[in-house]
């Protein structure tokens, strides 16, 4: 993009220095979960050193592969108590011979599952989050009054969110849940139980600020830098939302630091501007070329980004959000899918993103000029399909603010996670009134702080 360089904001909180640090590295329990997001890397390490996940012979775990019945209850009952064996059958489809029969059989005995009315289990059946959710609650005794009819999974939900173990926005209830998602949730459900442990509070929460702010780290061996707003307000026990904005092809992250206007918008997050690597030919970059959908290069340097930040001041690690311009807004589309059900939502303007099964559901605000020519506009349109795919959004819209970017919200996506779709017609730059339909409107950053905020 060839927006205008504007002069750099300067504020008291803002610091220009900082020292270099080695990104907070999550040990990999697993040879296979390098590209998994860090926190699903720790429940793994977790459930590993106390003997409930034990991997393949080959060292693997299939982090994505999608966890059976038979599977699940095994975890579950490994880290619940132990089970002892059986010598006939409790559904007709399960030997007692088979490696599963103890667990499934303790499930039966106290209640936790019944089968179907043929009389059958199906171990080898998927599960999908809601019937994980309702295993894992029964198996800890937390009696729910189940709802009548499809819905009957609702109070499990509402129970999650009460208890604070699992966002309600971070999954849709009826898809599969996969080995890494279900680590996670029996991680949370244990800490939970034994400590008390609120798993959206990270682990700055009981540190005080440092002097200086971390702005390097150290991602595949290379230091990355990035910009940091602290908000005036910030309190060490409280914890805050945290944005990662990042920036397009031809800017850098000071520029757009300037002209996106976060820092005056939206008082109460933590914001972040990672600097992409620069090209020879002075373009920035955020992937290699020939990068798998999954592997873009620099969702490594997010992750590391929110793993540093994480450990250093009190973040809300259920209300991690992107925004990007441009190029940046391909980055931060691509990590919202990417890193779906960790990433609470995105905002971008101008730009598409990698298209690609999304690994769970974030809010999205999209917004495009149709005239754009340096992003084509079908672009945003792929976006825009595959969140609602992804987010199990209704077609239908209904109008919403801000008017100056024509914006409509699909609402009645699962856990609320909506998508506001903003074609609008601003195409002139705001300083010298060119034509420049690939401008970043000046009602943006408002429109995502209020975006943000809805999110409940």
């Amino acid at each position: 993009m060839n927006l205008r360089p504007i002069a750099a904001l300067t504020l008291a909180l803002l610091f220009a220095i900082g020292t270099t640090e080695n990104a907070i590295a999550t040990a990999q329990p697993f040879a296979d979960m390098q590209h998994s997001w860090y926190r699903y890397r720790e429940a793994a390490q977790y459930l590993q050193a106390k003997d409930i996940l034990q991997g393949y012979d080959d060292g693997t775990f299939r982090p994505k592969e999608t966890i059976n019945r038979a599977e699940l209850l095994k975890i579950v009952f490994k880290g619940r108590s132990d089970v002892t064996p059986v010598s006939r059958r409790c559904f007709s489809d399960v030997s007692p011979d088979e490696w599963y029969a103890p667990y499934v059989c303790a499930a039966k005995n106290r209640g936790i599952v019944k089968g179907y009315q043929n009389g059958t289990f199906k171990p080898a059946e998927p599960v999908n989050f809601a019937e994980a959710i309702k295993i894992v609650l029964n198996a800890y005794g937390h009696e729910v009054t189940e709802s009548q009819g499809s819905e009957w999974y609702l109070p499990y939900v509402e129970e999650l969110e009460r208890l604070e173990i699992l966002s309600k926005h971070s999954y849709v209830p009826w898809t599969p849940l996969n080995r890494e998602r279900a680590a996670d949730l029996l991680w949370r459900m244990l800490r939970y139980e034994d400590e008390r442990f609120i798993a959206r509070l990270s682990p700055g929460c009981t540190k005080a600020p440092p002097v200086l702010p971390p702005v390097t780290l150290s991602v595949g061996g290379r230091d990355r830098d990035f910009l940091l707003t602290i908000p005036k307000n910030y309190k060490a026990h409280d914890p805050a939302p945290l944005i990662v904005a990042f920036h397009g092809r031809t800017n850098s992250n000071a520029q757009v630091r300037s002209y996106m206007r976060l820092d005056r918008e939206i008082g109460d997050s933590i914001i972040a501007y990672p600097a992409a690597i620069k090209n020879d030919n002075g373009s920035y970059s955020w992937a290699n070329p020939g990068d798998k959908p999954q592997e873009i290069r620099d969702i490594a340097f997010f992750d590391a980004i929110v793993e540093k930040l994480a450990e250093t001041y009190c973040i809300d690690l259920d209300r991690i959000s992107t925004v990007g311009h441009s190029l940046g807004a391909w980055m931060a589309n691509t990590v919202a899918c990417v890193r779906g059900g960790a990433v609470m939502a995105s905002a971008t303007v101008g730009g598409d993103s990698v298209i690609t099964k999304c690994a769970g559901p974030a809010a999205a605000l999209i917004a495009h000029n149709p005239k754009d020519t340096l992003a084509a506009f079908s672009g945003a349109e792929r976006v825009r399909k595959l969140r609602l795919e992804t987010n199990a959004c209704a077609w239908e819209t209904e109008n919403t603010g801000p008017a100056t970017l024509n914006c409509v919200r699909h609402a009645n996506c699962a856990g609320g996670n909506d998508i506001l779709w903003c074609p609008h017609t601003i195409d002139t730059d705001e300083h010298d009134g060119t034509f420049y339909p690939h401008t970043w409107p000046r009602a943006t950053a408002a429109a995502i702080g209020d975006f943000f905020a809805s999110i409940e």
